[in-house]
């Protein structure tokens, strides 16, 4: 009789793992890296033409040239419409008895610009008639000057205004013209009376200066003569 022998105990698959060492997962793939936009940008520019080099453009001098051009014109213009420079006289006609019978006043500036003297001169009938015009002649001279420095070469005048006034500020007229004499510059005043009878008259004088350089000319200031007083009285029958 055959006697089985007990039956040999099966192998614990479990046994077998706890007793060998787990291996650890393999590591996940590592994500590639995203491409910069520059890495793009090279591969786009490999296959762009590269462009032709430009030749610089020459710089273009007409521009500077017609500036300077016209700012010479400009000079050249300015200069040429320079006023006459009014010659200095002394005092030949503050003195004279055609140019200043009925008075004369004189006037001097002391500037950045230079000295200058002035003169008026008054001439006229000492004498008229009720309502019949009179007409009076004020000279504008020039007596002595000295410019400041030798780029001023000298003064002109512009007159701007002559008026007469009795000396209590009655208004009796203005100029109506004026004439440029060389020598200097005149101005025609009629004045009429209305009634008769002796009168001190005065005379109202502006003028605006003009400063002659050596290139070109500025106004340089307005002179006024508030009151040049007649020598003697004016008669009126």
């Amino acid at each position: 009789m055959h006697v089985l022998s007990p039956a040999e105990p099966r192998p614990d698959p479990g046994a077998d793992k706890t007793a060998e060492t787990a291996e650890p997962p393999p590591p996940p793939p590592e994500e590639s890296e995203k491409p910069s936009e520059d890495v793009w940008k090279e591969e786009y520019d490999e296959l762009v033409e590269p462009e032709k080099p430009v030749k610089p453009k020459k710089k273009n001098h007409w521009g500077g040239i017609i500036v300077v051009i016209a700012i010479i014109l400009i000079i050249v213009v300015w200069t040429i419409m320079s006023p006459k420079i009014l010659p200095a006289q002394g005092e030949t006609y503050i003195q004279s008895p055609v140019y200043a019978s009925l008075g004369d006043f004189t006037g001097f500036r002391d500037i950045w610009a230079g000295n200058t003297s002035w003169g008026l001169s008054i001439s006229g009938p000492a004498s008229g008639t009720v309502n019949q015009p009179m007409q009076f002649m004020v000279l504008l001279t020039k007596i002595s000057e000295k410019p400041g420095n030798w780029f001023l070469r000298g003064t002109s005048m512009d007159l701007r205004n002559v008026s007469i006034y009795l000396t209590d500020g009655t208004f009796l007229g203005e100029m109506t013209n004026q004439t440029d004499l060389g020598f200097g510059i005149s101005a025609t005043v009629p004045v009429t009376f209305t009634s008769p009878g002796s009168f001190e008259l005065y005379v109202h004088a502006k003028f605006l200066v003009l400063e002659v350089m050596r290139i070109g000319f500025i106004p340089l200031e307005m002179v006024n003569i508030p009151m040049a007083d007649f020598g003697l009285p004016i008669e009126v029958v």
